[in-house]
């Protein structure tokens, strides 16, 4: 068999077709990319989205709470400060220093160390593996 001669460009035309399939190789490698990059934006975008949701509720809880827990508290000095007139009007020093007593307790005691407790209790819930006995 004769082996024939490839034209004197062929060789230089098939360097430039490599070149070539190598370029669009690496242009559908760059799309890829890019998909994932939208990909991941699309799942960063919703993530944050939850998170601001999950922030919105525990927000939403926490005023809650901070409005029944300073609700009861106006209604309990209320009550003590009643208490304290009916102990003045009828002239008992004793009943009313004992509603003097409990009008500092309160004032001393703060909604906030009750929230610190709910947050501490949270986390004991959330512990991995701890065993709970009732």
């Amino acid at each position: 068999m004769k082996s024939k001669k490839l034209p004197a460009g062929a060789a230089q035309s098939a360097a430039s077709i490599a070149d070539v399939l190598a370029g669009i190789k690496m242009v559908a490698d760059c799309v890829r990319d890019i998909q994932k990059e939208r990909t991941e934006q699309v799942r960063l975008k919703e993530s944050a989205r939850v998170e601001v949701e999950r922030i919105h509720a525990m927000r939403d809880v926490l005023l809650d709470y901070l409005d029944r827990s300073f609700d009861e508290r106006e209604k309990n000095f209320r009550d003590l400060f009643e208490r304290l007139d009916s102990a003045i009007a009828a002239d008992n020093a004793q009943l009313a220093g004992v509603v003097l007593d409990s009008v500092v307790k309160l004032a001393d005691s703060s909604p906030f160390k009750a929230l610190r407790d709910i947050s501490a209790t949270r986390e004991a819930l959330n512990e991995k593996g701890k065993e709970w006995q009732f």
